[in-house]
């Protein structure tokens, strides 16, 4: 390799980190936040489990996104050494849909303030991904994070699956969103990336999001991703698609 490739990689893996460590630090100033308000009496009766609750899954996502820096560090350090982390990819696999309901439930309260619904069509269909549990939730609470913050309100978001034609598993998430300009369609994948019509609804945000789901999607499920919107119907669909030595039933 290269010293000009060596140092690209360094540059990457640091802003990754740092795009990281701000994605955890939110979550976290949130909880903090919400226990002080309990602490003082801001939140009383009822809602303090509501917020309990609501703590709780953060402190869940933070724990994922913490574990899946171990694993996608491999794309950012020389890990061919490492049998052990080789044998695990392998041998892992996780079950739809159970992982997609999983994703689900951390965003039930966010989504239910907007009067959002997650709704998995076809849920009686069963198919092993051959990919860790963790990881493999990773990408749809990424997705569904993005629903919340930037979906419409008072709308169910659709989550499909089927096979194609060429044996590949996909996985299609359809809701009304704020929408994106569809020549930023690829670059939402992007580490840092946020597209202008996202800095107008939310302030602040990693770009990291996505940007893990392109990593696990295509490293690790050696598939694909890709977002389109509509603006006529205000649709948005978020679609992955796995190949068959990837997936079985």
């Amino acid at each position: 390799m290269q010293k000009e490739d060596i140092q690209e990689e360094k540059e990457v893996g640091l802003l990754f980190l740092a795009n990281f460590v701000h994605q955890v630090v939110n979550p976290l100033n949130g909880v903090i936040g919400t226990l002080d308000n309990i602490n003082d009496g801001t939140y009383k009766g009822a809602i303090v489990k509501q917020k309990v609750n609501a703590c709780r899954g953060q402190l869940e996502q933070c724990v994922t996104l913490i574990r899946n820096l171990a694993y996608l560090s491999d794309f950012f350090f020389d890990v061919s050494d490492k049998e052990d982390l080789k044998v695990v990819r392998e041998n892992a696999t996780s079950s739809l849909p159970q992982v997609i309901i999983e994703a689900a439930q951390f965003f039930q309260i966010a989504a239910e303030k907007k009067g959002i619904k997650i709704e998995l069509l076809d849920p009686i269909d069963q198919y092993k991904i051959r990919a860790r549990h963790e990881l493999l939730k990773q990408v749809f609470i990424n997705i569904f994070d993005n629903w919340v913050k930037y979906g419409l309100k008072n709308q169910t978001i659709a989550v499909r699956t089927m096979v194609n034609n060429k044996d590949d598993l996909v996985i299609d998430i359809v809701g009304q969103s704020i929408g994106f300009n569809n020549t930023d369609a690829e670059r939402l994948f992007e580490m840092g990336f946020r597209s202008k019509e996202a800095h107008n609804t939310v302030a602040q945000g990693s770009g990291i999001g996505l940007y893990i789901c392109k990593q696990i999607t295509t490293k690790i499920l050696e598939g694909r991703i890709s977002a389109v919107h509509t603006t006529k119907t205000g649709l948005t669909t978020f679609r992955i698609s796995i190949p068959q030595k990837k997936w079985l039933l």
